[in-house]
């Protein structure tokens, strides 16, 4: 089924973009989501009318995503989750954690921006790639700590001993 972008959406294309899609990706997710429009003559003349307004818009969304990228590259993320003694997380982070994080930073992302490579559910340092508008990526590093704080392992300076044996109980012969 073709249809015709309103707004850029990811992994399928730019405003104005015509693009061929499933019907039912079409007609159940991004036409009800006013995310797109079926491809018919009177809504490719309607866009074709309105094609420089929509350039100028690709325009300031590029610009917007340049920004978004430069700011992206100079933050980190510092998380801190429960941690076992193995440093394996009681739980996972997810995108959607992430985005807040990056809210709390001042950057404006969307988790569906968000590309995890694999499942994070250890303790330690990770790269997280952020798909922007217009093919822009940037990889923002992560760090994960426990929120538990140090433990302190206290050693004594006496040496270590073996326990003693335990004494055999003594029985005398009573002669008769």
């Amino acid at each position: 089924m073709k249809i015709i972008l309103r707004d850029s959406y990811m992994n399928l294309g730019e405003a104005g973009d015509i693009i061929d899609v499933r019907p039912g990706y079409a007609r159940n997710f991004l036409i009800p989501q006013k995310i797109a429009v079926t491809a018919t003559a009177a809504n490719l003349k309607f866009f074709q009318d309105k094609a420089k307004e929509l350039a100028t818009r690709k325009e300031k969304e590029r610009e917007a995503s340049r920004g978004l990228l430069g700011q992206l590259e100079k933050l980190e993320i510092t998380l801190k989750k429960k941690v076992s003694d193995d440093g394996k997380l009681f739980g996972s982070v997810t995108t959607k954690e992430l985005e807040g994080e990056f809210a709390k930073l001042g950057a404006k992302v969307d988790r569906r921006m968000i590309v995890l490579g694999q499942q994070i559910k250890m303790a330690g340092e990770y790269s997280i790639l952020v798909k922007l508008v217009g093919g822009l990526r940037a990889n923002v590093p992560l760090k994960i700590l426990s929120d538990a704080p140090p433990r302190v392992i206290i050693e004594d300076d006496a040496p270590a001993t073996a326990p003693m044996p335990k004494e055999e109980a003594k029985t005398e012969k009573v002669e008769a």
